[in-house]
């Protein structure tokens, strides 16, 4: 059944204490023998390539849902994930999701709203009512250089995404999707894409690692940090919550972010919205109709 419903407020009751992905500290050694296997994520397995803190390690080259089997029902998922209301212009118009790794906690109902009129112009991602700008972000990239995401995109169709490495599932699952999908379109349209990935983890996540994991999915990739406090403002001006992360009492680390890929159109504004779960199909319908329209749905 689907979450979105035009023109009207549908409120969902998500449960008191909604399950969080544990990013556990490294276990002790075993001894002599067969390797034990990790408790990552089914379709991601521990990378011995991308180091971290000695706690955590990230994951190597991970299986896009294109060639997976289908997802299952959300209650046997190892993760639940909250779809809310955020406090910005974008949070009213469109379905937003927040991930949480690690800790656990409680949350009470919460509300889903649509604001558009059910019509996506024919495409597979959301709809804003409002189509905010794309920022300049002035971050860094992966090389320490100055970042200006309008000026390194410009007139290109851009897909922005704000994650980390060390996450277990949307992050290196969503990336995943979209090297599978930019595979499959035609090459005209995949000179036409650019794809970045800004961290919101950037302590752990520095050039070096967050490069070497973004190289896993596409070379192309653009892997952008920063302070965290900078991130998190132009993160949530476009409706995209973060939260700093924390290092609980066991090691692991809690990492609350947005999970919804942002595509902007060539005029440098928001024209869809991708949830996590979005197949490969549907970047692959989509990615062409969006490099067809010259700036905007105005202009189609």
């Amino acid at each position: 059944m689907s979450l979105i419903r035009p023109r009207r407020e549908a409120s969902i009751r998500l449960g008191r204490s909604p399950s969080r992905h544990a990013v556990p500290p490294a276990p002790p050694s075993p001894p002599a023998g067969p390797p034990s296997q990790t408790q990552s994520s089914p379709a991601v397995q521990p990378s011995p390539a991308v180091q971290s803190s000695p706690a955590v390690q990230s994951s190597p080259a991970v299986q896009s849902s294109f060639a997976a089997q289908p997802s299952p029902p959300a209650g046997r998922r190892r993760s639940r994930r909250l779809i809310g209301v955020l406090g910005s212009a974008l949070a009213v118009s469109s379905l937003l999701l927040v991930t949480a790794c690690a800790g656990s906690g409680t949350n009470n109902g919460v509300t889903i709203v649509d604001a558009g009129d059910g019509d996506n112009d024919g495409l597979h991602g959301t709809v804003p009512a409002q189509r905010l700008a794309k920022p300049a972000l002035n971050l860094t990239d992966t090389e320490g250089r100055p970042f200006d995401l309008r000026e390194r995109t410009k007139g290109k169709i851009t897909l922005l995404f704000f994650g980390y490495t060390h996450c277990p599932d949307v992050c290196p699952t969503t990336m995943a999707d979209i090297s599978s999908a930019l595979t499959e379109v035609k090459p005209d349209v995949r000179q036409q894409i650019a794809v970045v990935f800004v961290t919101s983890d950037p302590d752990r996540d520095t050039g070096p690692v967050l490069s070497r994991w973004l190289r896993q999915f596409d070379a192309t990739f653009i892997g952008v940090r920063g302070t965290f406090d900078r991130i998190r403002t132009e993160a949530e001006a476009l409706g995209v919550p973060l939260e700093k992360p924390e290092v609980q009492a066991d090691g692991s680390v809690l990492v609350t972010h947005g999970s919804q890929v942002i595509a902007f159109s060539r005029d440098d504004r928001i024209r869809a919205l991708y949830l996590a779960g979005t197949g490969v199909q549907a970047y692959i319908d989509d990615l062409p109709k969006l490099t067809a329209e010259r700036s905007g749905p105005e202009a189609r």
